[in-house]
């Protein structure tokens, strides 16, 4: 992809931290470490005129981010439960489950810790790529937000498996998870899952 302000100009690009468009070195300035086009420089000038702390973040609200979980766990959920109905029938079909599972309550267990472990691994995987990728699942493409570092720049791959690997450690035990989420009605609206490897969850504009 060119430069937006320069279409014939396919080298040295770099992303805007503020809008992620594509710019060359003319058209960028960079200010705290932090890469901004002309125009978004210009309105992070009026906001320091405002009285907005440099690096200060837009973060999302505490109701949108609830709502993109609650669009991917659609996202996910339905597909993983496809496919454990598909393995049940690949198995022998439900007839055949129903007399493993009523034969004995020692397959329970087993096929509880296979459901989770599908599970977890479907929301880490699906969570970080996708975080990895670009920052959003599909339900934070849709809410309009996005992760990024604490200092608004877009996060590692370390940081988006990191961070999708610890929320779901701490929904393994409801007491933790619960803490984990009451956290971000603090001032800074974040999650422990978040300040552990360090990231934000903010309002974006594709």
């Amino acid at each position: 992809m060119p430069c937006k302000n320069h279409p014939f100009v396919e080298d040295r690009l770099t992303r805007c931290s503020v809008c992620a468009e594509s710019f060359c070195p003319d058209c960028v300035v960079e200010i705290g470490g932090l890469p901004y086009c002309m125009t978004c420089k210009s309105e992070m000038v009026l906001g320091l005129l405002s009285g907005v702390p440099p690096g200060a973040l837009d973060l999302a609200s505490i109701s949108r981010r609830f709502t993109a979980m609650f669009v991917d766990g659609l996202v996910l959920g339905i597909p993983l439960i496809i496919l454990v109905f598909v393995g049940i029938a690949a198995a022998g079909g439900f007839e055949e489950a129903g007399r493993v599972l009523g034969s004995g309550a020692g397959y329970l267990p087993v096929i509880q810790g296979f459901a989770t472990l599908l599970w977890l691994g479907g929301v880490v995987g699906y969570e970080g790529l996708m975080l990895s990728a670009s920052g959003q699942t599909v339900g934070k493409k849709m809410l309009g937000i996005k992760v990024v570092t604490a200092e608004g720049a877009d996060i590692s791959r370390g940081q988006a498996w990191g961070r999708a690997a610890i929320r779901q450690a701490f929904g393994l035990v409801p007491c933790l998870s619960l803490i984990d989420y009451l956290v971000a009605f603090g001032e800074d609206r974040t999650c422990i899952h978040d300040i552990l490897p360090k990231t934000r969850v903010v309002n974006w504009r594709a």
